[in-house]
């Protein structure tokens, strides 16, 4: 049982509420299921996946609930875990995360979270505002100035308690460590050093809402939309206050749909490429070659003041799968250790970047374990990396040779696409299906190995005979049996070939000379196998389409389209046993990886758990339809549908759907969401409706419906 105990304290202008909770802190009986159901959207997404260990399992750490006042006098609850043999008078270095996800008090999520706790460290999650048990409005948007602000203040509040040192590391996954990031590059002076993982701080071009300045819808829309804002397991679901400032709240992605251009909506002024000074807090950034937030390890590197370290592994969004898993607990104290404790542990000498290097794989998107080695890079500004450019040639080979100048077209078939999964994330199935519709380039088989690592650039000689087009690009390898693995991919809209602040129309009919960055890699070619590059104008789903048919050229040979790779020399096998033990992983062989075989079987790191692809020949439609669930079959679900035809591109739709139901004395209580996007040629036709249900009867329900003009989409 909690201890319930009054404090009031003041620090300047804030004041604070306490609950004290017993050292397991973890939620059980009946309210334990109920958090289970409605908080299991929050494991998925923000890999705080919440730990219902029993007590015997439970990190030891004594945990409090605590209330901080923001200045404007809203109540943010901020869970603090200590370490529980701590002197009363002892003080500690804290380390802070935040997002709207408002995992259970007393739950850790990744393992390593637990372990800062033991190494010495106060580890506090804050409940955003609308979220949990904190008071005050749910914002329509992730990372909002509010969201920010608080985080802020929270660091102040923080560093002035009496069991903190005052110094401050700020860490998260997905969501809270956007907000890290966001939130260092104000550099509030506490804040003595972040830990990232699966981040970044391009919230436009890097986020799910536009990647690549282009409409992106998937789950994560629709648990945004409709799960947000559920009433926490130890509060009345049907309270009239809550309701208003949670579930009559706009959904995200009505405001993300108003803003369908760069600008300072998106946090510009804290992108390290375009402000060096947002990189001045030491940053330590853990991504993975299957997560689409990668690009921003490489981005911090090239462009911080601080000091940086990155480390990529061979994982998704999870952080830890597929394998081989890394000691990220250990590596990630050092650097807690050397900036907010003092420890003179060499860790700025150490090399600055660890990577996995992949070696090719059977395109299985359940498959448990990467083969491939570790890496140490010991500078990134002078990395070994050298580019290697290959031309796109007339007879549709990738060649160091561009021979003949030529042209070649391509109608787009807006359908194309749909075997790279939805942006550049997890495992993906075989490309062959997908590049049958695209113009595809192809190496003679490699005589000898070929390493390449980061960000491989299309140079595009290209036109099109519309004033709108997109333009993606992949890299795959090619097997002596045919299967093709991609490797990375790109995309570029058109309209922001010079700008994502000020997008132009095309000319029909001009050329242009377009630049298309990959998303940043690691490969490890074998003889034998062949590069591939494959160039459409479509990568639906995860790419909303243009809206109108099409017809691309494609500038080859002399003068006209190349890919640069960046090519690094092999190294020994001596160096990759040691960045292996470093990183407290281990290598693995082509002939280890597969005999490991699929290990999450039908789901990858959020599913899905149900998919299926549905094509009209007479028609000449593609529905594509995923189900996911992320703990109780009965207790939620998300599914969603996108649907678009091949000769009226504009007429695109999606429709997500989830619900979560759970229980409050005695009664059944669902919540639903539905949220539906179609387009025609001019507009985008928006429609989410939100209800609650007690006992199977609808008590309260929200409507939104807008047309909102496209904008170079």
């Amino acid at each position: 049982m909690a201890r319930e105990i009054a404090v009031s304290a003041s620090d300047g202008d804030q004041k604070l509420q306490k609950r004290e909770i017993e050292p397991c802190g973890l939620v059980t009986g009946s309210s334990r299921k109920m958090s289970l159901t409605i908080l299991g959207f929050a494991a998925a997404f923000a890999v705080l996946t919440t730990s219902y260990a029993s007590a015997k399992d439970a990190p030891q750490a004594s945990f409090l609930r605590q209330k901080i006042v923001m200045k404007d006098g809203v109540q943010l609850e901020i869970c603090v875990a200590k370490p529980s043999k701590a002197h009363p008078k002892e003080r500690f270095p804290v380390l802070l995360t935040v997002d709207g996800y408002a995992s259970p008090c007393g739950s850790h999520g990744r393992p390593w979270y637990a372990d800062y706790v033991k190494a010495g460290y106060v580890v506090a999650y804050l409940n955003l505002r609308g979220t949990g048990v904190s008071e005050g409005k749910l914002a329509d948007r992730e990372y909002s100035q509010t969201e920010l602000d608080d985080a802020a203040e929270a660091v102040n509040w923080l560093s002035s308690q009496p069991w903190s040192t005052g110094r401050i590391g700020m860490f998260g996954t997905s969501w809270s460590g956007f907000t890290a990031m966001l939130v260092g590059a104000r550099k509030p002076a506490a804040l003595k050093a972040i830990v990232t993982f699966m981040a970044t701080e391009d919230t436009y071009s890097e986020d799910v809402r536009y990647p690549s300045g282009i409409l992106h819808l998937d789950d994560y829309t629709v648990a945004a939309d409709s799960m947000l804002f559920v009433t926490p397991p130890d509060q009345d679901p049907f309270d009239e206050e809550i309701l208003r400032n949670r579930f009559d709240q706009q959904p995200m992605s009505l405001t993300f749909l108003r803003q369908q251009r760069d600008g300072e909506f998106w946090h510009r002024g804290l992108r390290r490429d375009l402000n060096p000074s947002a990189g001045d807090v030491p940053t330590m950034m853990v991504g993975a070659w299957h997560d689409p937030y990668r690009n921003a390890a490489i981005r911090a590197l090239e462009n911080s003041r601080g000091p940086v370290r990155a480390v990529i592994g061979p994982w998704n969004h999870s952080s830890d799968y597929p394998g081989p898993t890394a000691d990220l607990g250990r590596v990630t104290l050092d650097w807690w250790d050397y900036f907010l404790k003092g420890k003179q542990n060499g860790v700025l000498e150490k090399p600055q970047v660890s990577v996995f290097m992949r070696r090719p794989y059977r395109p299985i998107i359940s498959r448990s374990q990467i083969p491939g080695e570790w890496r140490s890079i010991a500078r990134w500004n002078n990395p070994p990396i050298r580019p290697q450019i290959f031309s796109l040639t007339e007879s549709h080979a990738l060649a160091p040779i561009a021979g003949p100048a030529s042209e070649h077209g391509l109608r787009m078939i807006a359908s194309t696409g749909v075997g790279a999964g939805l942006g550049w994330i997890d495992v993906s199935p075989d490309q062959r299906e997908g590049d049958a519709t695209a113009l595809v380039y192809e190496s003679s088989p490699l005589t000898s190995e070929l390493q390449i690592l980061g960000s491989p650039v299309a140079s595009l000689l290209s036109s099109v005979d519309v004033d709108h087009a997109n333009w993606f690009v992949k890299l795959s390898d090619v097997a002596p049996d045919g299967t093709t693995t991609l490797v990375t991919g790109g995309a570029l809209n058109g309209a922001q070939r010079q700008s994502s602040v000020e997008p132009e129309p095309l000319v029909p009919g001009t050329r242009y000379p377009l630049e298309v960055k990959l998303h940043a890699t690691s490969w490890i070619f074998q003889p034998g196998h062949r590069m591939r590059i494959s160039v459409s104008n479509a990568l639906f789903p995860s790419y909303w389409p243009s809206a109108k048919p099409l017809v691309m050229t494609l500038g080859v040979g002399e003068g006209g389209s190349t890919l640069a790779l960046p090519v690094i020399p092999p190294q020994a096998p001596e160096a990759a046993e040691k960045a292996a033990a470093d990183m407290g992983s281990r290598n693995l062989t082509v002939a280890e990886a597969e005999a490991a075989g699929s290990g999450h079987a039908e789901t990858t790191w959020n599913g899905p758990v149900r998919s299926q692809i549905l094509r009209d020949d007479l028609k000449r439609t593609t529905t594509v339809t995923r189900g996911y669930q992320w703990a109780s079959p009965d207790g939620e679900d998300v599914s969603v549908e996108f649907s678009v035809a091949d000769d009226d591109p504009a007429k695109a739709s999606f429709v997500g759907r989830s619900f979560m139901k759970s229980k409050w004395q005695g009664h059944d209580v669902e919540w639903r969401g539905t949220t539906e996007l179609k387009s025609d040629a001019e507009a985008f036709h928006y429609r989410h409706v939100r209800q609650l249900l007690r006992d199977g009867k609808v008590v309260r329900e929200r409507e939104w419906n807008e047309r909102v003009p496209r904008d170079f989409q």
